[in-house]
């Protein structure tokens, strides 16, 4: 009797359901096994409470275990969309100059969701079949909210959304003008022209978005002379991956990880134009941890110490007790306001706010105003003061940057963005809610919280 009940509270003790059972788990496991994919054996596939699904470890795992080792040619990369022929033909085969008309025009994200989007619709027809199969069919980043919720949440992460949408629709309309004036008569090509589509497009980007890891093979790929490349078109760097499995592991601030890039071969600077699958067989990306896990708890790694408005519109998930959130301000905001209190910047003040880089980062968080913040107030209240050198005020402010009479002069504008968020969160509270929009409210409530104790103090 005592035995079963102590194996009863085990189970009702734990978080989580572990899936390793499952077809589609079952399939990924023996997939990634097949081509040359090792793992720490205490790791499995779970579904958590809190974070949904994640990596659970079976025993204990102690700092400096790998967690597991992927051949480069496991990992989609820019080296998988070079080599891919049939892909690359759908710029090469073009009445247009695709590479000279779209030159820097785009990120190597978006050309990873458009190659994505093309592994997709190819279905069964590629290697990567189970493994695209196995990714979630949807995200929860407020980029996906309906417009009419969209409406009620707050600026910063409108301003997000905005951003987001623009690179999405222009990189769209170039990828589908490039699709349009192809000639190929590949019918895999002429398939995928009639089948792309701004949703697919949409879930592949933030697939790309929310699952990448860092990966530089700039010393194993010569991608200095690209010029007759696909890679021509990028404006950006190509060092993100995709890595399966090793995507399903969730963040933790509190996580410190290590990635290698292992070579067993001399492969260095290998030229575009010689890229083989075989090749990269003998280049290997691993991870290790520097943390302890517990038997039976959830392991993670960090994709990056970052506030809580980058992980809600970039990956879809809220932080509580997030040190690094803040309440932003633009300086045309400030600059407007202290219009309204009779508070006009000489050319003089703007010129030094200028040079001192005073313009951006200009925020408040659980520990008050930034240092630019600061600085910027300072110049506001002192720099006709002719007892005060504002200079080494500013310099100073690094040391100490508490200063009520500063305070109180923003704080008719804080106290106006504080009751604007509270008044966002009434409407929202008549809104079905979802998970992302539970996080938008989670963060809308964080910056009530930042803002009230700036007002307190």
């Amino acid at each position: 009797m005592g035995r079963t009940r102590r194996k009863r509270k085990i189970k009702k003790d734990r978080d989580f359901c572990a899936c390793d059972n499952q077809e589609e788990i079952v399939l990924l496991n023996s997939w990634l096994s097949k081509h040359g994919m090792r793992r720490n054996d205490k790791l499995s596939l779970a579904v958590f409470n809190d974070t949904g699904r994640g990596v659970l470890t079976k025993r204990k795992i102690q700092s400096g275990e790998e967690l597991m080792n992927l051949p480069l040619n496991l990992t989609i990369n820019v080296t998988t969309i070079l080599m891919d022929n049939l892909f690359c033909k759908i710029f090469f085969e073009n009445s247009k100059r695709c590479l000279v008309d779209y030159k820097q025009s785009i990120s190597f994200q978006s050309l990873m969701a458009f190659y994505l989007v093309f592994l997709k619709l190819r279905s069964g027809k590629t290697k990567w079949h189970i493994y695209l199969e196995s990714l979630p069919k949807e995200y929860s980043v407020p980029y996906f909210l309906p417009n009419d919720v969209k409406l009620n949440i707050d600026n910063d992460i409108l301003s997000v959304i905005s951003k987001q949408k623009d690179i999405i629709d222009s990189s769209f309309n170039i990828f589908e003008n490039i699709l349009l004036s192809n000639v190929s008569d590949d019918s895999a090509i002429q398939e995928f022209k009639s089948s792309f589509s701004l949703a697919a497009y949409e879930w592949a980007y933030f697939t790309v978005n929310t699952r990448c890891v860092f990966m530089d093979l700039s010393k194993v790929v010569d991608l200095k002379n690209i010029e007759h490349s696909i890679i021509n078109l990028i404006c950006d760097n190509t060092k993100i991956s995709l890595c399966p499995y090793l995507d399903m592991i969730n963040h933790s601030p509190n996580a410190r990880n290590e990635t290698k890039l292992l070579v067993s071969k001399n492969i260095t600077n290998v030229n575009v134009n010689n890229l083989s699958e075989q090749l990269f067989c003998d280049v290997h990306f691993s991870i290790y941890t520097k943390n302890d896990f517990d038997p039976y708890t959830q392991v993670f790694i960090c994709y990056g110490d970052s506030h809580n408005l980058k992980l809600i519109t970039e990956y879809g998930f809220f932080l509580p007790d997030n040190d690094l959130d803040y309440v932003s301000f633009t300086f045309e905001e400030v600059i407007a306001f202290l219009k309204t209190k009779s508070i006009k910047l000489s050319q003089d003040q703007i010129s030094f706010i200028n040079n001192h880089g005073l313009r951006k980062d200009l925020y408040i968080d659980c520990k008050g105003l930034s240092y630019n913040f600061y600085g910027l107030l300072l110049v506001v209240k002192y720099y006709y003061d002719q007892s005060t050198d504002v200079s080494r005020l500013i310099y100073s402010a690094a040391i100490c940057s508490h200063d009520n009479n500063l305070n109180d002069i923003i704080a008719p504008m804080v106290r106006t963005k504080l009751n604007s968020i509270k008044e966002s969160l009434d409407k929202v509270s008549n809104i079905n809610k979802c998970v992302i929009l539970n996080n938008c409210v989670e963060l809308m409530c964080q910056y009530v919280r930042i803002l009230e104790k700036f007002i307190k103090c």
